[in-house]
């Protein structure tokens, strides 16, 4: 087999995804802060086996980390129940995806909309240490290469990493409670002294409840810090105990709190959401092609179908398709995105034969991270029907 890529980095999976999409500096960095954090606490010759049930996943992987015999540094080796497939990787990069995806919803210490949530104010939750297991799984996630959940809000972040953002330009309409929203609202929008007057007749006692007493004898030009000071409170000193408990959990595996917080700027784009969707640049970067030689009928009918290929792809950017590259990206290696440690090796696009009378679909081997795909496909709405079905039937290790 041939190697045609044109890409001459494939040893650096750090900048896998770089084409016209260029990493800032600080998440090239974040791949050598992980890296060394990872050789300094993860054992490499040691393996857990870590029991998952796809329909529980949250709840499986706390059961996980809650037994006496669970060590954080050693490499989880998933297996999903009723899956058969080998965890040389695949099945590690899913279940991490998965549990970051359903921490935010379902274990109750966060809220707010999708992508820009705040730590919840929650005792029951904090008696039951709830805010410290979110900080167990998110470590453990991070501390193996997996992803964060890149949805704290961006001001909570700096605030909780003891940065001092700007909350005077804090969008009131993130809040999660319509309530708060209303009344902060009435603090930004305070221009006059009629308006002033109004504010203290209706939200004085509750302004003073936030920690600031003075509003009595505040004027208009104050308004902009007491609207910061509301803020601050509601999204971070109010919910302190909460954040405290979430971070001691995060630093139980390897101080990583404190490594985040010496790093901020480049743990950004794990915390919060600062993706962008992936392009099709971007995407056609991560892979390699494993063509035939060259002048080989195979090879005629191997760039038969790259060109259909190439055809969906851009379908996939003119949004005529319900199909992402994250989906493609996903059925191929179990990540949405290229990993903080980049993948362990290129991922590539190689070649079957369909049997006489046969129409198998395009399948991928997560654990290879390699997409297989028939040769001699010369209608790319025949490939694009193949490729949405099978990665639509993908769910589950094994199975395709």
């Amino acid at each position: 087999m041939i190697d045609d890529s044109d890409d001459g980095e494939e040893d650096d999976m750090c900048d896998a995804s770089l084409e016209n999409d260029v990493l800032p500096l600080e998440e090239v960095d974040l791949c050598t802060i992980i890296r060394t954090f990872k050789e300094e606490h993860i054992s490499d010759d040691q393996i857990s086996i870590i029991c998952i049930r796809r329909r529980k996943i949250l709840e499986s992987a706390v059961k996980a980390i809650s037994r006496a015999t669970f060590s954080w540094t050693h490499l989880p080796h998933i297996e999903f129940v009723g899956e058969d497939a080998d965890d040389i990787g695949g099945p590690q990069r899913e279940f991490f995806r998965l549990l970051m995806m359903e921490l935010q919803t379902s274990l109750g210490i966060f809220e707010g909309k999708a992508g820009q949530v705040f730590l919840s104010y929650d005792q029951a939750a904090l008696e039951q240490r709830k805010y410290f297991k979110g900080g167990n799984l998110i470590a453990w996630s991070i501390a193996h290469g997996g992803p964060c959940i890149r949805a704290l809000d961006p001001s909570l972040f700096q605030l909780m990493c003891g940065q001092d953002p700007q909350l005077e330009q804090f969008d009131w309409r993130v809040l999660p409670d319509p309530d708060v929203q209303s009344k902060v609202k009435q603090i930004q929008q305070c221009k006059t002294a009629e308006d002033l007057t109004a504010l203290q007749q209706d939200l004085g006692d509750w302004i003073a409840e936030c920690g600031i007493p003075g509003l009595f004898n505040a004027t208009v030009k104050d308004m902009p810090k007491i609207y910061a000071y509301v803020v601050k409170h509601y999204i971070f000193l109010r919910t302190a105990k909460m954040i405290h408990q979430f971070t001691d959990g995060m630093n139980a595996y390897g101080k990583l709190w404190d490594l985040v917080m010496d790093n901020w700027i480049a743990f950004l784009p794990l915390f919060t959401n600062m993706q962008e969707p992936l392009s099709k640049a971007a995407f056609k970067a991560i892979f390699s092609y494993n063509y035939s030689r060259r002048g080989s009928n195979q090879r005629e009918a191997e760039e038969d179908t790259i060109f259909s290929w190439e055809m969906v792809l851009n379908m996939i950017e003119d949004k005529v398709t319900e199909l992402r590259f994250e989906d493609l990206l996903i059925f191929i290696t179990g990540a949405d995105e290229v990993p903080a440690l980049g993948f362990p090796r290129k991922p590539c696009v190689d070649f079957y034969e369909q049997e006489a009378g046969q129409r198998r679909l395009p399948y991928a081997s997560t654990c290879a991270l390699c997409l297989y795909l028939p040769r001699g496909i010369t209608e790319e709405d025949k490939l694009h029907k193949m490729l949405l079905q099978a990665t639509r039937d993908s769910l589950g290790f094994g199975k395709v």
